[in-house]
């Protein structure tokens, strides 16, 4: 039953009260009684400012080394195989091409894509009559899928066959920079 003769609290004040908003952390119930408390002394703490994200086009990229290779940096869609294709329809940025050798035609011609999509490294299957054979360190060795997507971490090995290694690397660290050298 609610009386609105009750004066114990202000009209003003209780109004505010029913339009505020209480933090759980803040509430305490003691014998079914709810008690409002202020702010912990955690909570009045001022706390640091949080830095803006970093732009995607500034983060630092994800490298792949195929075989014994120089690391290509994963700044686009990264398509492997003995004679590699884009699709007929691109959606988004056009993908790096990397040709390997497959003497005995065991590595489709597009065989494999690498994708960096966001913090992580996705690896997909092209729909490939072979499969692939992933390692990821800790791991038993998974069998990749025709048309199977993967996510990878750095140390990743990735087998095509024929001896044909995919290496999924880590972001490149920045050097620094030899502070009594000017």
């Amino acid at each position: 039953m609610h009386d609105d003769t009750d004066d114990t609290v202000p009209h003003a004040v209780r109004e505010r009260l029913a339009r505020a908003v209480v933090d759980l952390d803040e509430v305490e119930v003691a014998l079914g009684d709810t008690v409002v408390r202020g702010p912990s002394r955690a909570a009045r703490r001022p706390s640091p400012p949080e830095l803006p994200p970093v732009p995607a086009a500034l983060r630092p990229r994800h490298r792949i080394r195929v075989g014994l290779g120089e690391p290509v940096e994963l700044d686009r869609p990264l398509l492997i195989g003995r004679s590699p294709r884009p699709a007929r329809v691109l959606s988004g940025e056009s993908p790096r091409l990397v040709s390997v050798a497959s003497a005995d035609g065991g590595i489709s011609a597009t065989h494999l894509e690498l994708r960096e999509q966001g913090a992580i490294v996705v690896a997909t299957d092209m729909r490939t009559l072979n499969g692939s054979e992933v390692l990821v360190p800790g791991s038993p060795v998974q069998a990749l899928q025709r048309g199977a997507s993967v996510v990878v971490t750095p140390g990743t090995r990735i087998d095509l066959g024929e001896g044909v290694v995919v290496e999924v690397l880590g972001p490149e660290r920045a050097v620094p920079r030899d502070r009594g050298a000017r």
